[in-house]
């Protein structure tokens, strides 16, 4: 399963069960104080798979960084357990913030999802916490995370890799950037065969998807030879892929605005559930309720998005928040 795929760079594929993502590609950079990029889930399938790893690399625990590019799960999960072993553990400050208020079912994270989840209509689709993927195979204990900043550097190796903050798909996403080589180590900020989920995050965060789509600019303006993405296969032509998910989403948001001109003023359940998904289901009832978190908060963040551009305005009734067209 270990691939090496540039010098002292190696690659292997941590299985996510019971989850449309598949697979994580984690990623080590081997040196004298070696680096690895994210970790998988919480289980002791994915905790075997990285120590074969870093036995068939020869790599002491005690020598190992890991990186982690942002709070969901498959990326974080095992983050206490690789740290209880004498893995140092470096994270962005944001998405470290959010991470410590989300280890434990009446924390205040999973709190305000279950607000939002009201307000945005779904009170008949009794979700639940316990249903939520990122809070089933989060870490159950928060390691002592050595906070990071956009601009921090780490070497590995013959690599200097210098920290990038790229807001949006969660609200402190970090990558890793390699200038001399041009290798960009993604995270879910680009991603080859599947569109990184753009969620809603809340007031404070405000338009995520508006965010998500000046950072992908950003992107296109690095002089990068390669992206290393999280999920599936390596993004082949980065650019072209940077516009393929621009034309996504603002196919999205038109799919959207036909939606409310059809059916006047809704909620964002009522818009989700008439959206477009590449999913084996035949109608929203049908959903995975695991999914329908994840297919809510995206079209509440394109909601929030359209509101921003003026094309859309809110309203809050009872708890509840309502969208029509300007």
């Amino acid at each position: 399963m270990l691939q090496q795929i540039k010098p002292d760079i190696y690659q292997f594929n941590i299985p996510l069960r019971n989850n449309p993502l598949r697979s994580l590609n984690a990623y080590i950079i081997k040196g004298e104080e070696s680096l690895m990029i994210d970790s998988g889930f919480d289980t002791d399938e994915n905790m075997d798979i990285v120590l074969a790893a870093l036995k068939e690399l020869k790599i002491a625990p005690e020598s190992l960084r890991l990186f982690l590019t942002h709070l969901h799960s498959d990326h974080t999960g095992l983050a206490s357990r690789l740290e209880d072993i004498g893995v140092q553990v470096y994270m962005g400050r944001v998405d470290a913030a959010i991470l410590e208020e989300s280890l434990l079912e009446e924390s205040p994270y999973w709190k305000e999802l279950e607000v939002d989840a009201l307000m945005q209509g779904l009170e008949e689709d009794q979700l639940r916490i316990s249903d939520h993927p990122g809070y089933v195979y989060r870490p159950k204990l928060m390691p002592s995370i050595r906070l990071t900043d956009d601009g921090d550097e780490f070497r590995a190796g013959a690599y200097r890799f210098i920290v990038k903050e790229f807001p949006g798909h969660t609200p402190g996403l970090q990558a890793l950037y390699e200038p001399e080589h041009g290798f960009l180590f993604s995270g879910d900020h680009i991603l080859e065969t599947i569109t990184p989920n753009i969620t809603y995050w809340g007031e404070n965060f405000g338009d995520a998807l508006g965010k998500y789509l000046v950072n992908l600019k950003k992107v296109k303006e690095m002089p990068l030879t390669q992206v290393f993405s999280s999920h599936r296969q390596l993004p082949i032509d980065h650019l072209q892929r940077i516009e393929e998910i621009e034309e996504h989403h603002a196919h999205r948001l038109g799919e959207a605005i036909d939606i409310l001109t059809k059916n006047g003023r809704s909620t964002v359940r009522d818009v989700t559930r008439r959206l477009h998904w590449d999913i084996r289901a035949r109608d929203w009832n049908d959903f995975p309720k695991s999914q329908k978190w994840f297919a809510a908060g995206e079209a509440h963040a394109h909601l929030v998005h359209l509101t921003k551009l003026g094309k859309v305005k809110q309203s809050k009734e009872d708890g509840v928040l309502w969208y029509e067209i300007v």
